[in-house]
């Protein structure tokens, strides 16, 4: 940390000039300073997205969308635990951009001949070309891992698996409102020129890295989304290019809000569930929430399956010895379910170990 002067306002507060762009706590001002020139630029175009929430509300909130993934509304307030409730303004670079993509490939001929087939001519040549408009978010921070869920905010509403951690803002922070909107006008229209009092008592985080590194991301991130959405079109891919032409780039602070919860079933479910801590992330914007871990699994469904299914098993031996052999076949039936149930459980833990690698899976809140 180092005491500096505010070029706007003169005034002296302490810095960490490891951030690339710094704020400035009394008037707001954001610059940049060249350590070696000890030069000061102020940087106009950062805005922020005024929080709109608390953490009371955001309980309710959370509270109701439980109840509404819960085949039981009436007990979901005795079986659910939020524990923990945290509000971030977080920086991001919003690279506005045109993209048009063209591409090429085979696809394979509905009603083929035995002819074609024999002579390999059972695939048609198209091609095609598509243009989106973004505003495409980059996260300012070095780690972006250091929130839970960050990286997996972008959710294409296409047949298409997200493997960066960019998003489109305004389809993002337009989604999951479960309440009537607040605001009419879009985040990205109502953002304001930034002043710490508009994040409404969210901590602000600093801005750690260029806009130059934001828009070669960017580019990066779309190039892979438009090569997946070119794939869906044809069955072998040829030819695929993409033309970005930046039209312009900000700096918005958005506010998030992230949320803990603890599932504990009142059933006899109770008895094979072990609680686990989930996560969800709300918008705090429109209070939209953008993504959100389910309370039971389908592999905890299997765990649970396997437990029961072994302990049935386990039930149909003693009886077979104590009664009749016959209950051997059920208690071997038994075990083919128990075995089958546990490995696909364990299989699909394994699954998404892997995929969480391959993501750089994000941590816990506070984590």
């Amino acid at each position: 940390m180092y005491e500096l002067a505010c070029p706007a306002c003169n005034s002296a507060s302490q810095f960490d000039i490891q951030d690339y762009l710094l704020m400035c706590p009394f008037c707001s001002a954001t610059f940049g300073i060249d350590m070696e020139s000890g030069q000061k630029d102020v940087f106009g175009d950062h805005y922020i997205v005024a929080n709109t929430s608390n953490a009371s509300q955001l309980k309710s909130l959370i509270t109701e969308w439980l109840k509404r993934l819960d085949h039981k509304p009436g007990s979901s307030e005795k079986e659910y635990f939020i524990t923990n409730i945290r509000g971030l303004s977080i920086p991001y670079w919003i690279v506005s951009m045109e993209c048009h993509t063209a591409w090429k490939g085979l696809v394979q001929k509905q009603n083929r001949s035995r002819i074609d087939t024999q002579s390999g001519n059972d695939y048609l040549i198209e091609s095609g070309q598509f243009k989106r408009n973004y505003r495409w978010a980059i996260s300012a921070r070095a780690n972006i891992c250091e929130t839970w869920g960050i990286s997996r905010l972008h959710e294409p509403k296409e047949d298409v698996q997200a493997q960066w951690d960019g998003f489109p803002l305004d389809s993002t922070f337009s989604r999951g409102q479960i309440q009537d909107i607040q605001n009419s006008k879009s985040a990205y229209d109502s953002r304001e020129f930034f002043e710490f009092k508009f994040a409404n008592g969210l901590p602000i985080l600093g801005i750690q890295i260029k806009d130059e590194e934001a828009i070669r991301r960017s580019r990066m991130h779309v190039e892979q989304y438009h090569l997946s959405l070119a794939r869906n079109n044809v069955d072998y891919l040829i030819d695929c290019r993409t033309e970005i032409e930046i039209a312009g780039i900000q700096l918005i602070h958005l506010p998030f809000w992230y949320a803990s919860y603890v599932y504990r079933p009142k059933s006899v479910l109770r008895h094979f569930y072990r609680p686990k801590e989930k996560n969800v992330i709300v918008e705090g914007y429109n209070n939209g929430i953008l993504a959100g871990e389910l309370p039971i699994q389908h592999r905890d469904k299997l765990w649970v399956n396997s437990i029961v299914s072994g302990i049935a098993t386990l039930a149909f031996l003693l009886l077979g010895l104590a009664w009749h052999p016959s209950l051997f076949l059920v208690a071997l039936f038994g075990m083919v379910i128990t075995a089958a149930s546990a490995y696909s459980a364990a299989n699909k833990a394994d699954q998404s170990i892997k995929i969480g690698e391959n993501k750089n899976e994000p941590l816990k809140v506070g984590g």
